[in-house]
C-alpha cells in the first residue's frame, strides 16, 4: 500500500515546459515589413517591363491588339494562321488574304523598327485606318466560316492610362461601321509604370 506522501505527489502540480514565440514572431514581422518596404520602393522606382508578344490567341480566337496612348494608338494584327487560312480558301479570297497579309506584315515592320521605344509607333486614330483594320477583320472571319477553319479575329484593346481618349475615338467608329457588328471586343488595363516591350514571340 503507497504510504501518504506518494499519495500526495501524484496530486502536485507537475512543472511544464514552455517555449516562448515572442522573439521568433518579432524577428518574422520585422523582416516581412522591410521586405514589403523594399517591394513598394522598387514599383516606385523602377518601371516594369511587361513583355506583350505580337501574336495572341485565345482557343480558336485570335487577337488583332490595339494599344491607347496619349499620343495615339499602336496596332498590332495578326498574321501567322492567315498563312494557313490561305491554304484552304478559294483562289479569289486567296488573293485578297495575300493584300491583308502584306499591308499587315508593313504594320508589324514598322512596330519593330521602333523596339526600342514602341511609343513611337503610336499614331493618332485615323477613321480610315480603323475603318480598314474592321474591314480586314470582317472579312477574314467570314473566310475562316466559309470553309469550317477554326479561326476568329477579335480586337483587344490595351489602355494605358492617358489613353482614354484615343480609346473612345476607335470606339466611336466602331458604332459607326457596319464591318463592327459582328467582331468581339477586349479590354486590358495597363498600368502606368509599365512600358511596353513587343517581340513576336508566336512567329513561325
Amino acid at each position: 500500500m503507497a504510504s501518504r506522501a506518494a499519495r500526495y505527489a501524484r496530486y502536485l502540480p507537475q512543472e511544464k515546459l514552455e517555449i516562448s514565440l515572442f522573439p521568433f514572431l518579432s524577428i518574422f514581422l520585422c523582416v516581412m515589413g522591410v521586405l514589403s518596404f523594399i517591394n513598394i520602393l522598387s514599383s516606385v522606382s523602377t518601371p516594369q517591363k511587361i513583355e506583350l508578344t505580337m501574336e495572341l490567341e485565345q482557343g480558336y480566337k485570335v487577337a488583332f491588339q490595339v494599344f491607347t496612348m496619349p499620343d495615339g494608338v499602336i496596332s498590332v494584327p495578326p498574321i501567322n494562321r492567315l498563312l494557313e487560312l490561305q491554304q484552304v480558301v478559294d483562289d479569289k479570297s486567296r488573293a485578297l488574304l495575300a493584300m491583308f497579309i502584306l499591308r499587315r506584315q508593313q504594320v508589324i515592320d514598322q512596330v519593330k523598327y521602333s523596339q526600342a521605344n514602341p511609343t513611337l509607333a503610336a499614331r493618332p486614330p485615323n477613321v480610315e485606318d480603323i475603318s480598314l483594320w474592321l474591314y480586314e477583320m470582317r472579312q477574314i472571319n467570314e473566310m475562316a466560316l466559309r470553309v469550317n477553319f477554326l479561326y476568329e479575329e477579335f480586337m483587344l484593346f490595351g489602355i494605358y492610362p492617358n489613353g482614354g481618349e484615343a480609346y473612345q475615338k476607335v470606339r466611336d467608329v466602331m458604332s459607326r461601321s457596319p464591318d463592327a457588328r459582328s467582331i468581339s471586343v477586349g479590354l486590358e488595363p495597363l498600368d502606368s509604370n509599365w512600358s511596353l516591350s513587343l517581340h513576336n514571340q508566336g512567329a513561325k
